[in-house]
């Protein structure tokens, strides 16, 4: 008796009129064609006798519930950051056949005044926590839920959760260089360093570049731009009685309202002072001002985000580990060579008391 052929993938592609591709991917399940073509295809193979291959067979996708944190106040401003985040996120989530729920946390409920309950009664499998909120809150939190944790531009000690943060140092850095190698020495560093995590990494990032070109610290040249207990998110600040000749800022919303005080003293940005940000992110209040800043990847965080908690979820990944996601260096309008002195004081009569 003559041995049955082997069927192969070629034969049903010729008996279809179809590429060998177009029958791979029918048969494993991927995407790239039709639900009709697909049924064509495996009654077809069936007809013919060929033989599935254990490693063909079409595997159901799971659907998870993936909770997200981000506390109320990072969310009361438009345009948000963190919400533009959390709305990558979600796509992001959408695109693997899952979907996310929000959780917005008042200050009431981060500062513990109230026990840690969260998603009510609704059962996720993975959680998100976005932006730095109280670490005892996030303890608890996680203690809570007792799910898979990934924690976006925020890092902590919690054992197995993986941090997914933006490049502060190494942003700062750059900007700041950027600054010296046009000219400056100069240069203060505007931001409460005690509010965040990540603005301490971006002072580091601002002190590592002065350090480096050896210039000498100056603790007055450090200004807060917000309240230190990490709660407050109104940005305001007094200009320094001695002026520099730039200013690094430790976001571009507290940069765009130096420039708009300095402005009202009468100093120009930058023929007078140079100004350079912190982000890329919708705060730009002049068409002619372009701010000089370093842009996150906010898609590639996104990614990265989901990505780490679809395998901690599926049991690929449970050590948890920091990954910095690197951005780039924005060019614009803000920063020239220095040219501030006390002859332009005197000129334009700025004494400031």
């Amino acid at each position: 008796m003559a041995q049955k052929k082997e069927v192969k993938l070629e034969n049903i592609a010729k008996e279809l009129g179809i590429s060998i591709v177009s029958v791979s991917n029918a048969l494993k399940g991927k995407k790239g064609v039709s639900e009709q073509l697909r049924l064509k295809v495996m009654e077809k193979a069936e007809q013919l006798g060929y033989q599935v291959k254990p490693a063909e067979h079409v595997e159901e996708k799971k659907s998870y519930r993936i909770g997200v944190i981000v506390a109320e106040r990072y969310i009361k401003e438009f345009p948000s950051f963190y919400m533009d985040i959390y709305k990558r996120i979600a796509q992001e989530t959408t695109k693997r056949g899952s979907f996310t729920i929000l959780e917005i946390i008042n200050e009431e409920k981060e500062r513990m005044e109230q026990e840690v309950s969260v998603f009510s009664d609704i059962e996720i499998q993975g959680l998100i926590i976005i932006g730095e909120l109280n670490p005892t809150y996030i303890k608890e939190a996680i203690a809570f839920c007792q799910v898979p944790v990934v924690c976006v531009d925020y890092y902590g000690t919690e054992k197995e959760v993986d941090y997914i943060v933006s490049d502060s140092y190494g942003g700062m850095q750059a900007v700041t260089q950027y600054l010296i190698d046009h000219g400056h020495k100069e240069i203060v560093f505007l931001g409460t360093i005690e509010a965040t995590n990540s603005i301490m990494d971006r002072y580091q990032g601002y002190c590592k570049a002065m350090t480096k070109n050896r210039f000498p610290e100056r603790k007055d040249w450090v200004i807060s731009d917000r309240s230190k207990d990490g709660y407050g998110y109104q940005i305001d600040f007094e200009l320094p009685k001695e002026l520099p000749t730039a200013f690094v800022c430790n976001c571009d919303r507290t940069a765009y309202l130096l420039i708009e005080k300095l402005e009202q003293r009468g100093y120009r940005v930058p023929e007078d002072i140079s100004v350079v940000g912190f982000d890329h992110y919708g705060y730009q209040s002049q068409e002619k001002i372009k701010l000089v800043t370093y842009e996150n990847d906010e898609k590639a965080i996104a990614q990265i985000s989901v990505n780490t908690l679809m395998k901690k979820m599926e049991g690929k990944r449970k050590c948890g580990e920091i990954r910095i996601v690197e951005g780039k260096l924005i060019e614009g309008n803000t920063v020239g060579n220095p040219s501030f002195n006390h002859e332009t004081e005197k000129k334009l009569g700025k004494g400031i008391e």
